[in-house]
């Protein structure tokens, strides 16, 4: 039996624990490596933690290494006066000072960024629950969905889509392993039909496919570029898929969308505004205005991030503006290299970095390519697309990109390894 006391006792909270609690409670809502949860069961294990506990701190952070036990932990707090908080791994190694904590937050989240530090943010119910449903029909989310994701719950975007998926009367199959070829058991052994992965893990799985899956409806994917060459190859193993690439940040929640009847060779496209979200821009930095926002920002809130909005009202993104360096008193956009690099041809993917030694900056490339090209070739096919200014002088060829929590390239971590 349902643990129900606890939902009543803190009704007067905004509570994903009473959101649970009024799906079927006979449905599966979680399958993890190694268990499974109906909606019931995932309801009543986080009311139990919840009656457990004193609920006297005004944050907690949550350690806990299944997906399954992050999620329970995260749904018993989160409808408290004691917030909950996923710890990344980078945030374990931190210190926080939690304090001045909006009266009506219900959780904290983490940002990974480029810094090497965990930035901790806070966030109401409403700024999460209320665009489900708008976030869902874009993402063609319903109960009927059955959607597969990899990844601890520590990253934002995984636990949105979670709680969105959840929200609808979804069911969840997820896992922490790194392995393409179980990901794809999972999805056969569950009928999965909506599949949720970052594009550079989307693209390891036709490597492992035999024959297409027909079952896969939709193909949901951010925190990456993606172009109309990766969507062709995952519609060749996914035929009846539609696939909706977005952009958002953790302060912001989803900004855009593009979907791949839209996507060209142009990387730099990232689509149209979600609905009740307004994108401005101001000397090529992007301000957006949206109610599903952290707390304590103000509005518009630029993310530093550069883009320009077309004729059609899509955005198109060009890098942040700490991607612009100056190169012989030239100003020069590493996004805009990198995309010129990735284009050429058994190039995987591209980062750019500037280096200052003595008076002058010049500019490195870090490449994963299936071949490596000497200097002069990639200095000759980049003279077609790109300004001698803005050649790099230094090629470091890599097997992969270092990449943070999110999925994002690990500048700081090429940083480092350029220092060596």
């Amino acid at each position: 039996m349902i643990a129900t006391e606890a939902v009543q006792n803190y009704q007067d909270f905004a509570d994903y624990l009473a959101l649970i609690a009024s799906k079927p409670l006979d449905k599966l809502a979680l399958v993890d490596d190694n268990c499974s949860y109906t909606y019931g069961q995932l309801a009543e294990a986080a009311a139990k933690l919840r009656q457990e506990k004193e609920l006297c701190e005004p944050a907690i952070f949550i350690h806990a290494d299944s997906i399954a036990q992050q999620l329970i932990n995260f749904i018993a707090y989160s409808g408290t006066k004691t917030r909950p908080i996923i710890a990344t791994e980078l945030s374990k190694n931190q210190r926080f000072e939690v304090k001045n904590i909006p009266e009506n937050a219900c959780m904290g989240v983490m940002t990974s960024g480029s810094t090497g530090k965990s930035k901790l943010l806070w966030r109401n119910y409403h700024s999460w629950a209320d665009f489900f449903p708008e976030q869902n029909r874009v993402f063609g989310v319903d109960e009927n969905t059955k959607i597969f994701c990899q990844g601890s719950l520590a990253f934002t975007g995984n636990l949105n889509i979670y709680m969105g998926v959840l929200a609808a009367g979804g069911m969840l199959v997820v896992t922490e392993k790194f392995r393409p070829k179980h990901w794809l058991e999972l999805m056969q052994q569950y009928d999965v039909n909506t599949i949720y992965l970052i594009p550079s893990k989307l693209l390891l799985l036709p490597k492992f496919m035999k024959q297409p899956n027909a079952n896969i409806r939709s193909i949901i994917s951010g925190s990456q570029s993606m172009g109309r060459q990766e969507a062709d190859k995952l519609l060749s193993v996914f035929p009846k898929a539609e696939i909706t690439l977005y952009y958002g940040a953790s302060e912001l929640n989803y900004i855009t969308y593009i979907k791949n009847k839209e996507m060209t060779d142009d990387r730099t496209l990232i689509g149209r505004p979600f609905k009740g979200v307004k994108i401005t821009i101001s000397n090529e930095e992007i301000f957006i205005d949206t109610p599903y926002h952290v707390e304590a920002i103000k509005l518009p809130f630029s993310l530093k991030d550069r883009g320009c909005l077309d004729e059609l009202g899509r955005l198109h993104f060009l890098g942040r503006t700490d991607d612009i360096c100056n190169v012989n008193g030239r100003k020069v956009s590493t996004v805009k290299v990198a995309a010129a690099i990735g284009d050429l041809p058994l190039v995987i993917e591209a980062a750019v970095l500037s280096k200052h030694i003595g008076d002058a900056d010049f500019l490195v490339a870090f490449v994963a390519a299936a071949k490596e090209y000497s200097k002069q070739d990639m200095v000759k096919m980049l003279r077609e697309k790109l300004e001698d200014y803005e050649l790099p002088k230094q090629f470091i060829f890599l097997k992969a990109l270092p990449r943070n929590e999110s999925g994002k390239i690990d500048k700081l971590a090429l940083q480092q390894w350029q220092e060596k």
